[in-house]
Protein backbone atom coordinates (compact mmCIF):
# COMPACT_ATOMS: atom_id res chain seq x y z
CA UNK A 1 0.00 0.00 0.00
CA UNK A 2 3.14 2.38 1.44
CA UNK A 3 4.47 1.39 -2.59
CA UNK A 4 1.21 3.06 -4.24
CA UNK A 5 1.00 5.53 -2.54
CA UNK A 6 4.06 6.82 -3.53
CA UNK A 7 3.41 5.75 -6.84
CA UNK A 8 0.61 7.89 -6.61
CA UNK A 9 2.81 10.50 -5.22
CA UNK A 10 5.25 10.64 -8.30
CA UNK A 11 2.95 10.11 -10.70
CA UNK A 12 -0.78 10.91 -10.54
CA UNK A 13 -2.75 7.89 -10.10
CA UNK A 14 -4.38 7.90 -14.14
CA UNK A 15 -0.46 8.17 -15.36
CA UNK A 16 0.74 5.53 -13.26
CA UNK A 17 -0.62 2.03 -15.09
CA UNK A 18 1.13 3.96 -18.16
CA UNK A 19 3.91 4.69 -16.56
CA UNK A 20 4.35 0.96 -15.06
CA UNK A 21 3.71 -0.12 -18.35
CA UNK A 22 6.77 1.83 -20.10
CA UNK A 23 9.32 1.20 -16.95
CA UNK A 24 8.77 -2.79 -17.28
CA UNK A 25 9.00 -2.45 -21.20
CA UNK A 26 12.47 -0.87 -20.96
CA UNK A 27 13.64 -3.30 -18.10
CA UNK A 28 12.62 -6.12 -19.98
CA UNK A 29 14.50 -4.64 -23.06
CA UNK A 30 17.10 -4.07 -21.10
CA UNK A 31 17.69 -7.62 -19.63
CA UNK A 32 16.82 -9.13 -23.56
CA UNK A 33 19.94 -6.96 -24.78
CA UNK A 34 22.59 -7.91 -22.09
CA UNK A 35 21.50 -11.55 -22.28
CA UNK A 36 22.47 -11.16 -26.42
CA UNK A 37 25.40 -9.61 -25.41
CA UNK A 38 26.43 -12.53 -23.04
CA UNK A 39 24.90 -15.08 -25.19
CA UNK A 40 24.69 -14.30 -28.35
CA UNK A 41 26.51 -16.68 -30.19
CA UNK A 42 25.42 -19.50 -28.53
CA UNK A 43 21.78 -18.27 -29.15
CA UNK A 44 22.10 -18.07 -33.33
CA UNK A 45 23.96 -21.49 -33.37
CA UNK A 46 20.72 -23.00 -31.80
CA UNK A 47 18.50 -20.81 -33.07
CA UNK A 48 20.50 -21.93 -36.44
CA UNK A 49 19.91 -25.42 -35.81
CA UNK A 50 15.98 -25.50 -35.46
CA UNK A 51 15.57 -24.76 -39.11
CA UNK A 52 17.48 -24.57 -42.25
CA UNK A 53 15.67 -21.53 -43.44
CA UNK A 54 17.18 -19.80 -40.12
CA UNK A 55 20.80 -20.68 -41.33
CA UNK A 56 21.84 -17.16 -41.88
CA UNK A 57 21.55 -16.28 -38.18
CA UNK A 58 24.65 -18.98 -37.55
CA UNK A 59 27.67 -16.96 -36.50
CA UNK A 60 30.16 -16.45 -39.58
CA UNK A 61 32.79 -19.13 -39.97
CA UNK A 62 36.55 -18.39 -39.32
CA UNK A 63 38.65 -17.21 -42.49
CA UNK A 64 39.89 -19.74 -44.08
CA UNK A 65 43.65 -19.78 -44.75
CA UNK A 66 46.84 -20.72 -42.72
CA UNK A 67 47.97 -18.16 -40.02
CA UNK A 68 51.23 -17.75 -42.53
CA UNK A 69 48.79 -16.21 -44.85
CA UNK A 70 47.20 -14.28 -43.21
CA UNK A 71 50.27 -12.97 -41.41
CA UNK A 72 51.55 -12.24 -45.15
CA UNK A 73 48.32 -9.86 -45.84
CA UNK A 74 49.08 -8.29 -42.94
CA UNK A 75 52.55 -7.79 -43.12
CA UNK A 76 51.54 -6.35 -46.72
CA UNK A 77 48.99 -4.03 -45.48
CA UNK A 78 51.25 -2.67 -42.98
CA UNK A 79 53.42 -1.99 -45.32
CA UNK A 80 51.27 0.15 -47.56
CA UNK A 81 50.01 2.41 -44.71
CA UNK A 82 53.77 2.92 -43.28
CA UNK A 83 54.40 4.01 -47.02
CA UNK A 84 51.18 6.09 -47.14
CA UNK A 85 52.33 7.81 -43.64
CA UNK A 86 55.85 8.39 -44.95
CA UNK A 87 54.58 10.38 -48.27
CA UNK A 88 51.90 11.96 -46.04
CA UNK A 89 54.96 13.38 -43.84
CA UNK A 90 57.16 14.27 -46.60
CA UNK A 91 54.83 16.23 -48.03
CA UNK A 92 53.99 18.11 -44.99
CA UNK A 93 57.30 18.68 -44.41
CA UNK A 94 57.84 20.23 -47.77
CA UNK A 95 54.62 22.82 -46.66
CA UNK A 96 55.87 23.87 -43.99
CA UNK A 97 59.73 24.20 -45.47
CA UNK A 98 58.21 26.72 -47.76
CA UNK A 99 56.62 28.76 -44.76
CA UNK A 100 52.95 28.69 -45.58
CA UNK A 101 51.03 29.84 -43.06
CA UNK A 102 48.22 27.48 -43.69
CA UNK A 103 50.33 24.53 -43.26
CA UNK A 104 51.50 24.94 -39.83
CA UNK A 105 49.36 23.93 -36.69
CA UNK A 106 47.43 26.24 -34.89
CA UNK A 107 47.80 28.95 -37.23
CA UNK A 108 44.68 31.12 -38.74
CA UNK A 109 43.73 33.23 -41.69
CA UNK A 110 43.60 36.42 -41.64
CA UNK A 111 40.29 36.43 -43.09
CA UNK A 112 39.40 34.43 -39.94
CA UNK A 113 40.68 37.08 -37.13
Amino acid sequence: MRARLWLGKLVSFPFAFPFARVLMIFVVGFAAGMAWQSYGSEVRKTIANWSPHLAWLAPAAAPAGTSAERLKATSLALAAARQSFDKLTTEISKLQAQDIPDARPGSRRASQR
